[in-house]
Order: structure tokens, then C-alpha cells, then sequence
């Protein structure tokens, strides 16, 4: 409030912040949020893929109005790789059928049918997102969810790219406004900004009218606080998710095609960096509140001119170099996000499902694959990478080496304790700028930076954990990515830092520098035929990958290891165990960071300078789903995911061989990511691991059955033993003898039924006097009956129980 007072009070600072340009951006932003929002009410996903689907829409809506033509995502082709071998064997005439692309409606639209195409278009994505992705993945972990969601941000950015590259596409403006001033006395706004703004306001009074008031609107509240309990009163809770994606993808489709269209342009990078902004103002709304998010969205999005103002004005604003910080608004994101996972992360709302899903499964490595697997493996890459491959594919297999190497720092964090962070090449990229930095203007010699770059980044990585200690899931995933985009603006965008247009250049021993064309002799062998890369920059990056493996491989096998996986199952059960879950936590994010630093002075190495686009947040997404892909929770999934990655060998294969076109490295890890997230969550080294051991048990010769135990031979009975002959004192005295008035009085016990026992009457005739007997040696008879029991014998016997009482 004090804040706001002061922008209030000063006439510039008043100007600035509600300016129009703020206005149509915080209206975008939340239009994005309440978007999130609806998604995770209805369906317990935060969609970190709705600001991608608003920048589709728009260009949806501007394909329809400039060309009259529905744009379709390209989708595989089966028949392509027929293709590939036919024009590699020569023939580059031959041609396979290819999906349609585009739907064609004739010439250029005018507003209102393209606008009612393009939200049809939205109603239905919004329902294939819910069928296909989210419903699958109704009862999986938080993990696959927000994996899911990442690789159908990269998707629908690959689709646009591949579609209409880089460049802005030109959008019509809205026929019923135009850019008027309207003066509001406080400040001025355009009629277009003031009818986005107006119409932000009243989708979010109608969507709280519709949570609150209406059955619908109660149905989904109820699902959300438990969801086995509403599916008990009736509701389908699948019915009510499909409900809300669709809802939410109309309102954050609307908005992005209105606000493209007041901005008069759209891009592939603009709207999907909002994600950030957005899902920050669906945080302080918890997720649940319509009002407080939409407050929050419109101030993230108006602070962005006040601070632009405040860099080019203010003589206090933070400078380098003698210009203003760039990034500082992407600031104010991140540091909203950790108040509020400070000040309430445990009370961050959560969904009731019906069941929790599993997590990858993280094998331990075998003893023959530490001793025998990793070293043929090494050789295996070695032998063709130095003398065997092609410069291309050589180069390709380097950089497989260095994604091999984030890829770890991702299983280390991801796969053995279960924290989701999307700010990987954000530490890679701090430590290969320190490794610059050392190499050539300090005169550190090789490999001093690489152990000073992986320091900074492991002050970087602990102080990223500390919202980890509060939070998990889904909320950590967002506070590592506000991390990972504030990072690129203000650190790697930096000037001062970045070494301008050529980047910070890396001082490299001429051994492992990668564009040496000299022939080395070692050990009298000569490595290197004159061509780039040098083939010892490949050794260079083996070495690292395989002590990174070993490294990573042990600590799984560690009682450390273990604590980790006993975190990521159950942090309560495993704190009542005895774990320190706080210290462990730390311990795992300095480990990767750690790894991903040695990662990043690398590649620093490998190129021999640093460039911001090198470590961009999108890599941090792209080389989360290739991990993902490869498998996250093990070092063999690990060395998949870098054969994956883009640029890697198997693209460079691809590339080479099959013609696959650079742009398609991000459709196809999207695509990839969102079809192992549904179908299977182990990866790629975890299903050809389960196949492997199915193959083996069913070829396995059954194990040949234990023989019967031997049976002692039967031994003759022991004989009884005489019984020792009675002493005067057991023979009976008179008075212990039975007298006919005793039998006469025998008492009566009544069985289990329920008819009266029978009774001896006093007119029966009077046995004879038994003749003495010792009590000791006399036992009571029992004779029973339907009736019941009579029992005869002195006062001192124990009366037995009749059989059919028993």
C-alpha cells in the first residue's frame, strides 16, 4: 500500500503506471491467469502451456483473417522414413502422401467469422487437451502433469515456427474500436486498451459468478476438495474437467487474439514468456480466488512501463556499464513468488483424487554395469568419435556429451528426490560466464574455472532450494522458472556480462580447443585428420560424462541416494525415519547444481565463447523433456536423453540421413515429451529396461524344485511308565466315601439348550452303597443329554462339561 501510495502521489511515476500499454498487458496476463485458474479448479493442472495457447489462437485468428486458412499442426508422418531411405538410396523424385496441413475457407475473413473459427477452433483444442494429455493423466503425479504441460508449450511453439518462423505476424484491428484517447481524468487509454481492460473485468466477475452461484460452478468446488466424495453424489468429475479446459481455453484464446489485435502483432516468444507473470498472479489468488488474481495480473503487468520509466529517468535505478539493468521487471515476478511461498506455502491449496500415481521408478546400478557397462560404453564413443565419424556427426556427438551432462543434473534432482526444476542451463549458464570471466580476464589457468564456475552455480542451486524446503510439485517448478527467465534478462542480457554482440570469450588450452585442425600424437597414435571440431574436445567431454556418471551412479547406490528416493515417496514418512529432509534437499539441488555448473564450463570450454542463447529458459524446458524422455530417474536415461537432444547425434542422424529439418528437434520433444508423459512415464531406457527383463524371465529355464525334506523313520512308543503305589495317606477315610444320600443330592448342570434339566425325583429307587474308593483316583461321569447334563460325584470333583454343550 505505501508502494502504491508513492506511485500515486508522484505525477510521472501516476503516468507510467497506468499507462495503456500496462493496461492492455496486465488485461493479457490476466486473461492468462483466470485461464490457470479455471484449469486447476476444474481439473487440479496448472497449465503451464495456456499463455502458448493464447499466442496460437492469435495466430489462428490471424491466418483467418489475412488468408481465409485454418492452420493444423503438422503431425507425424509414418511413411516418412520410406521417404528418407528412397531419397538416400538416390531417387530424390519419390514422394509419400503427407497429412493436409491447412483447411482452406477461400478468401481473406472479416472480423467476427474468423473470430467465431478461431474460438471454435479454441473449444475444441481445449477439449483434445483434456481427452488426450490431462484426462490419461487424471491420477498421476504432480510430475507427469506439469511435464505434460511443458511439452505442449514446446509444441505449439515448434507448430508457429515451423508454420511462419520467427518473424511478427501482422494482425488486423478490432472493427468496433480504434485508438482514440479516452481521458479517465487519472490517466488516458485508447478505446481499444479500455474495452480489453473492460472486458478482462467482466469475464472475471462472470467466471466468480460462475464458481459461486451455479450448480456447475458448485459441482466443480466440490470435486476439487474431494473428488471421491463428488463422484459418490453424482458428478462426473471427467465431465467437469473436459468443461473447464475447454472454458479456459476460449477465455485465454478471446483475450490473446484481442490483445494481438490492439498490439496490431504477434510472435512465438512474446505471449509464451507471460506464462511466468501469470501463473505468479494465480498464485497469490491461491489458485481458487478470481478477484485476487486478476488484482494481482493487472499490477505484474503494469509495473513493467513504470520500471522502464524508472531505468531511463532515475539516477538510483541499478545500472551497468552506465546503462539501466535490463530484466528488472522480470524481477518483481520472482520475488512475489517467494513471499508468497514464504509466507504460505504449506497452506497452498491442493486437490483430493482418488488415488496418487507412481513416480519413475530409479533402479540401482548392477556391479557388472559399473565394472564392465560404462567403460565399453566410453570406448564404444570413443573408438568412432576420434577416428571413425564424419566432422558432422563427430560435432553431434559432442554435443550429445554435454546434454548428457544436464541431463544428470536433472536425474540428480528430478528423478532421485522428486523437485521439478525448469532453471537447469540457468546454472549452466552462471557458471560458464564465471569460467569466461577467470579464463581471460583474471589468467585462471584450465581446469581452475570449471571448479570456480561449479561453485557459483552451487551458491545459485542452494539458494534456489530455499523455497524447496516450503514447497514442492508444481509451485517449486514455478518459482524455478521465474528463476530461469529473470536470469536471461537481467544477467545474461547483460552487456557487461555477456560480452556484447560476440559474446564473453573463453580462453582454451589448444588441446581440447574445439576449431584446432593440428594432429596430435598420443601414445603414437595420431588423432585428428585437419577438420573441425578437434577430436580431443570429444575426449575432453567424455572424460567429464563419464566421472559425472560414475558420480551420479554411486549416489544412488549411497545411504544418501536412499534418503533422496525415501524423500520423494513420502517426506513425513521419511522424516519420522530420521532423515534431515531439509538438509538432503539442499544437499540434492547443490549435487545437480554442481553438475549442471561442470556442465556449462564445458560448453564454455567446447566453444570458446559464451552466448546468452546458449542458456535461454526454453533450453532449460527443451532439456527437461528430452530427460523426461530418455528416462529421469537413471543415469541410462540420462545418456538416452542426450542422444535426444536437439542438435545431438541422433538429430544429427536424422538430419543427415533422413533430411529432418532443424525446426522439427523442438515439434518432436514436445510431441515426444507429452506422449512418454501418457503412455510411458519410465522413458525410453525404463521401457527397454522392463522389456529386457520380461524377455529374461520368460526365456529363464525354471529353477528345479527344492527336493521333499526327509521324514524321520516312525519310532517304537515309549513305555508307559508304572505309577508309583499309593501311600496311606491317599486311601479314602469313611467320610470321603459316597453316600446314598450324596448320589440322591447330585447336582444338576444345565447344558446349552434351553429346556429344563432333568432332575432324579426322590421316590427313585436307591442305588447301592458304592464300595470305598480313593478320591484321588475318582473321576466324575458325565452323561448328558438333549436336556442337559447330569453329573455325578462328591461335592469336591470338577463337574465336566457335556458333549453337546462343548
Amino acid at each position: 500500500m505505501a508502494l502504491l501510495a508513492v506511485i500515486l502521489a508522484k505525477g510521472d511515476y501516476r503516468a507510467n503506471f497506468f499507462s495503456g500499454g500496462g493496461f492492455a498487458l496486465g488485461a493479457l496476463v490476466a486473461a492468462i491467469a483466470l485461464g490457470v485458474v479455471v484449469t486447476y479448479r476444474g481439473s487440479g493442472v496448472v497449465n503451464l502451456a495456456g499463455a502458448a495457447v493464447a499466442m496460437y489462437a492469435a495466430y489462428v485468428y490471424a491466418d483467418l483473417r489475412a488468408h481465409g486458412d485454418l492452420f493444423l499442426p503438422p503431425l507425424p508422418n509414418p511413411l516418412a522414413p520410406i521417404e528418407g531411405l528412397v531419397h538416400l538410396a538416390g531417387d530424390d523424385s519419390f514422394s509419400v502422401p503427407h497429412w493436409p496441413t491447412s483447411v482452406s475457407f477461400g478468401a481473406a475473413m472479416g472480423f467476427w467469422p474468423a473470430l467465431v473459427l478461431a474460438l471454435v477452433f479454441c473449444a475444441l483444442f481445449g477439449l483434445v487437451l483434456h481427452v488426450a494429455v490431462f484426462r490419461p493423466l487424471r491420477h498421476a503425479p504432480v510430475l507427469a502433469k506439469v511435464v505434460a504441460s511443458v511439452g505442449v508449450l514446446l509444441f505449439l511453439q515448434a507448430v508457429v515456427v515451423r508454420r511462419f518462423s520467427t518473424t511478427t505476424q501482422v494482425v488486423g484491428p478490432l472493427p468496433f474500436v480504434d485508438k482514440t484517447q479516452v481521458d479517465l481524468g487519472v490517466f488516458k487509454i485508447t478505446q481499444e486498451q479500455l474495452f480489453v481492460v473492460c472486458l478482462v473485468l467482466v469475464l472475471a466477475v462472470a467466471l466468480w459468478a460462475l464458481f459461486q452461484r451455479s450448480r456447475f460452478g458448485l459441482a466443480v468446488r466440490a470435486a476439487a476438495e474431494n473428488e471421491k466424495g463428488a463422484t459418490v453424489l453424482g458428478f462426473s468429475a471427467d465431465r467437469l474437467a473436459a468443461a473447464t479446459w475447454v472454458l479456459s481455453t476460449v477465455v485465454t484464446g478471446l483475450l490473446g487474439i484481442f490483445v494481438a489485435s490492439v498490439n496490431s502483432s504477434v510472435d512465438p516468444n512474446t505471449m509464451p514468456a507471460l506464462i511466468v507473470p501469470a501463473v505468479t498472479a494465480a498464485l497469490v489468488g491461491g489458485f481458487t480466488s478470481f478477484g485476487w488474481t486478476t488484482l494481482a495480473a493487472f499490477g505484474l503487468g503494469m509495473q513493467v512501463s513504470l520500471v522502464t520509466f524508472l531505468g531511463a529517468n532515475e539516477s538510483w535505478f541499478p545500472k551497468a556499464g552506465g546503462l539501466p539493468v535490463p530484466g528488472v521487471d522480470l524481477l518483481v515476478p520472482l520475488v512475489v513468488i517467494v513471499a508468497v511461498l514464504a509466507l504460505r506455502g504449506q497452506s497452498l491449496p491442493t486437490r483430493g483424487v482418488l488415488g496418487p500415481g507412481r513416480l519413475p521408478f530409479s533402479p540401482t546400478a548392477r556391479p557388472w554395469a559399473l565394472r564392465y557397462g560404462g567403460p565399453g560404453l566410453a570406448v564404444v564413443a570413443l573408438i568412432p568419435g576420434v577416428f571413425l565419424l564424419s566432422p558432422a556427426l563427430r560435432d553431434g556427438l559432442t554435443n550429445t556429451l554435454t546434454g548428457i551432462v544436464i541431463c544428470l543434473s536433472i536425474v540428480v534432482l528430478t528423478g532421485y528426490i522428486g523437485q521439478i526444476s525448469l532453471a537447469q542451463t540457468s546454472f549452466a549458464g552462471l557458471s560458464a560466464y564465471t569460467v569466461a570471466s577467470l579464463s581471460t580476464h583474471h589468467g585462471w589457468p584450465f581446469p581452475l574455472p570449471i571448479l570456480a564456475g561449479a561453485a557459483v552455480a552451487v551458491v545459485a542451486g542452494v539458494l534456489v532450494a530455499l523455497p524447496a524446503l516450503r514447497v514442492r510439485g508444481v509451485h517449486l517448478a514455478i518459482a524455478t522458472l521465474a528463476f530461469a527467465v529473470a536470469v536471461d534478462k537481467v544477467v545474461f542480457a547483460n552487456s557487461w556480462i555477456n560480452g556484447g554482440y560476440d559474446g564473453a570469450t573463453v580462453t582454451t588450452p589448444s588441446l581440447i580447443r574445439s576449431q584446432d585442425t593440428t594432429t596430435h600424437h598420443v601414445l603414437g597414435v595420431a588423432i585428428g585428420d585437419g577438420t573441425q571440431p578437434n577430436p580431443l574436445t570429444l575426449v575432453f567431454c567424455l572424460v567429464v560424462v563419464v566421472a559425472l556418471g560414475y558420480l551420479v551412479a554411486n549416489l544412488r547406490r549411497s545411504l544418501t541416494g536412499r534418503q533422496m528416493l525415501a524423500i520423494r515417496s513420502n517426506e513425513r514418512a521419511a522424516a519420522a525415519a530420521g532423515v534431515n529432509v531439509a538438509a538432503v534437499k539442499v544437499l540434492a539441488f547443490g549435487v545437480s547444481a554442481f553438475i549442471a555448473g561442470v556442465g556449462g564450463a564445458v560448453i564454455a570450454y567446447r566453444t570458446g565463447n559464451v552466448t546468452p542463447d546458449k542458456f535461454l529458459y526454453d533450453k532449460s524446458l527443451m532439456f527437461f523433456a528430452f530427460a523426461y524422455l530418455g528416462g529421469i530417474a537413471s543415469v541410462s536415461g540420462a545418456v538416452t536423453g542426450g542422444l535426444l537432444v536437439g542438435g545431438g547425434f541422433g538429430f544429427t542422424v536424422l538430419n543427415r540421413v533422413f533430411g529432418l529439418p532443424d525446426e522439427f528437434v523442438l515439434l518432436l520433444g514436445g510431441l515426444g515429451l507429452v506422449v512418454t508423459a501418457v503412455l510411458n512415464p519410465e522413458g525410453v531406457a525404463g521401457k527397454v529396461r522392463t522389456d529386457l527383463l520380461a524377455l529374461q524371465r520368460r526365456f529363464r529355464p525354471p529353477a528345479p524344485a527344492d527336493p521333499p525334506a526327509p521324514v524321520d523313520p516312525p519310532t517304537a512308543a515309549d513305555p508307559p511308565t508304572p505309577a508309583d503305589p499309593p501311600t496311606p495317606a491317599d486311601v479314602a477315610t469313611p467320610a470321603d466315601v459316597a453316600t446314598p444320600a450324596d448320589v440322591a443330592t447330585s447336582t444338576t448342570v444345565p447344558a446349552a439348550s434351553t429346556k429344563p434339566a432333568a432332575t432324579v425325583p426322590s421316590s427313585a429307587p436307591t442305588p447301592p452303597a458304592a464300595s470305598p474308593t480313593p478320591v484321588a483316583a475318582a473321576t466324575p461321569v458325565a452323561s448328558g443329554s438333549a436336556a442337559g447334563a447330569h453329573v455325578s460325584g462328591s461335592a469336591g470333583a470338577t463337574p465336566a462339561v457335556a458333549g453337546d454343550a462343548r
